[in-house]
């Protein structure tokens, strides 16, 4: 039977005993782990991170981007907000796909370096104006 909700269990560790609409978060190890809410079993882990999904918490958790099962038998998709699952249609094998190639660019692409900012025009006349008035005092 499928979920409506999930309420959220804070821990330092996962639990290996997983209960129905249950959506275990560990700050500490940046993951919310949950039964898959359409009710198959299967375990759905989520890292949280830049690259990943976004967990909020106001009293209520919400978890963007959506959830979906691609790999699994079920090829469930949702949304959770607010505690609340929002049910969207059966994820494709092409989106599936799509998410999977996404989130190994997000993983590997190489870190660009930060270059330092290019003085502007205004600041060099300056600094050259500077210059010259402390040589020309000399």
């Amino acid at each position: 039977m499928k979920a409506k909700t999930l309420t959220p269990v804070f821990s330092e560790y996962i639990p290996s005993d997983l209960q129905p609409e249950k959506l275990y978060i560990s700050m500490e190890f940046d993951t919310a782990v949950h039964l898959c809410a359409c009710g198959c079993g299967s375990k759905v882990v989520t890292p949280l991170g830049q690259f990943d999904w976004v967990l909020t918490y106001d009293g209520t958790v919400s978890l963007r981007p959506s959830v979906g099962n691609g790999q699994q038998q079920c090829r469930s998709h949702y949304v959770i907000r607010r505690d609340q699952i929002d049910w969207l249609r059966p994820i494709s094998t092409s989106a599936t796909r799509a998410a999977g190639v996404r989130d190994r660019a997000a993983h590997t692409a190489p870190s660009t370096p930060v270059s330092p900012p290019t003085p502007s025009l205004w600041w060099r006349r300056t600094w050259n104006r500077i210059q010259r008035s402390s040589r020309d005092s000399d």
